[in-house]
């Protein structure tokens, strides 16, 4: 077999490597959750002491790591531990979707804050989302009060390398710039970012085993997906990983708004799900019990069962392709509760050999797990780094929270 062309990587610079050094450091004190020191850090980075100590200097200064009360080790000097400074930065983190925008403000440490919501018209056009976003966000900004890092905003679309929207069906939005507007109205940086990956974001920090396989299926109006690979998003070539709501699994037959028939959105998608009910009846499919039920309710449980059916058609490709243990549902559909996962766990029996059966769970997050995401998604775009809450955080796998 004959070989490529050989690639000849860029030469490292001084700078280049102190930046590298510097994201290892601080990606070590977040890791660390307020009990790791200078030496702690260098063990774990194979940098040399002073190396760290110089740049825990620098990050002290830029008031993004702050300093603890020393803890004793034996005889020597007491260690000094070291955590991300809560106080001084913070991230602006906003979901969009067709209904409206909901934004938070949080902590370097993943604590989200403060949150505020603002609705938007049917069809919204990008200067309506900016006229609702920046007086939302300035808003969350001023009574917060900390120094504003960057804005972290997840749309229900494909997010281009440069960061335009180049495709948004349930905003009806083609190739359009919203970074750009809402970063001059801001005053501030914009990073833009798809749903669905956004919640695989999230996930990172909430993994039992960091680096495990994830599959995240956002399902809300539309339906989206992302694999978090050996801790990484797989984007794709064309940043068109995980746009799975209209393609034709063998579920329906229905016509959708793409103009195609079959596509799983006309089975998943909440206003297929709904069919016109408001959203809490879901609340009533989860509490559903076995005896008689009015008619609309059962007609809403059936309608969620084939929802269920679908996506456990998706799941089946995704898991026989990727071989990824856990798979995330999220989104409001999660307010059908176990019922859903019920479904998806026994449809995935009928059509996967028994060893690769898995019950999915809800995201760690709940309704928190888009914002969380854009969130996460700034703070890596910023500092070149990610939060860490651990597992124990969120609510229990398997839950509805909403």
């Amino acid at each position: 077999m004959t070989s490529g062309p050989v690639r000849v990587a860029q030469k490292a610079t001084p700078a280049g490597l102190r930046e590298r050094n510097t994201r290892l450091v601080l990606q070590s004190v977040l890791s660390g959750a307020g009990d790791v020191s200078r030496a702690d850090i260098a063990r774990s980075v194979g940098l040399a002491r002073a190396v760290v100590s110089e740049i825990v200097q620098d990050l002290v200064a830029r008031r993004l790591v702050v300093e603890g009360a020393g803890r004793p080790q034996g005889r020597g000097k007491p260690a000094t531990p070291l955590r991300v400074d809560t106080e001084h930065p913070c991230l602006l983190m906003v979901e969009v979707t067709p209904g409206g925008v909901r934004g938070g403000a949080g902590g370097l440490d993943g604590t989200i804050d403060a949150t505020a919501r603002a609705s938007l018209p049917a069809d919204p056009t990008v200067e309506q989302v900016v006229g609702a976003l920046a007086p939302l966000l300035a808003g969350l900004a001023d009574r917060d009060g900390r120094e504003v890092l960057a804005v972290g905003v997840a749309v229900p679309g494909i997010v281009s390398p440069d960061g335009r929207v180049t495709e948004a069906l349930q905003l009806g939005w083609e190739d359009v710039d919203l970074a750009g507007p809402l970063s001059a109205a801001l005053g501030q940086e914009v990073v833009l970012v798809n749903d669905a990956t956004a919640v695989a974001l999230s996930e990172v920090s909430h993994q039992g085993a960091p680096g495990a396989g994830v599959v995240v299926l956002h399902v809300d109006t539309g339906v989206g997906s992302a694999a978090l690979l050996d801790g990484r998003v797989h984007l794709g070539d064309r940043q068109r990983a995980g746009e799975v709501g209209h393609i034709d699994l063998g579920v329906s037959d229905r016509l959708c708004s793409c103009g195609r028939r079959g596509c799983l959105e006309t089975v998943a998608g909440l206003p297929a799900v709904l069919e016109g009910l408001p959203l809490e009846r879901l609340d009533d499919v989860a509490a559903l019990g076995p005896g008689p039920a009015p008619a609309e309710l059962r007609a809403l449980a059936a309608r969620v069962g084939r929802a269920a059916e679908g996506l456990a058609a998706l799941i089946c490709a995704q898991v026989a392709i990727l071989d990824v243990a856990d798979v995330v549902i999220d989104g409001p559909v999660r307010r059908a509760g176990p019922r859903l996962l019920d479904t998806v766990e026994a449809e995935l029996a009928r059509r996967l050999p028994p060893s690769d059966v898995r019950r999915p769970r809800y995201s760690a997050l709940g309704e928190r797990a888009v914002m969380h995401g854009a969130g996460a998604a700034a703070m890596l775009h910023a500092l070149g780094v990610m939060w860490l809450q651990g597992p124990a955080d969120g609510p229990p796998a398997g839950t509805a929270a909403h």
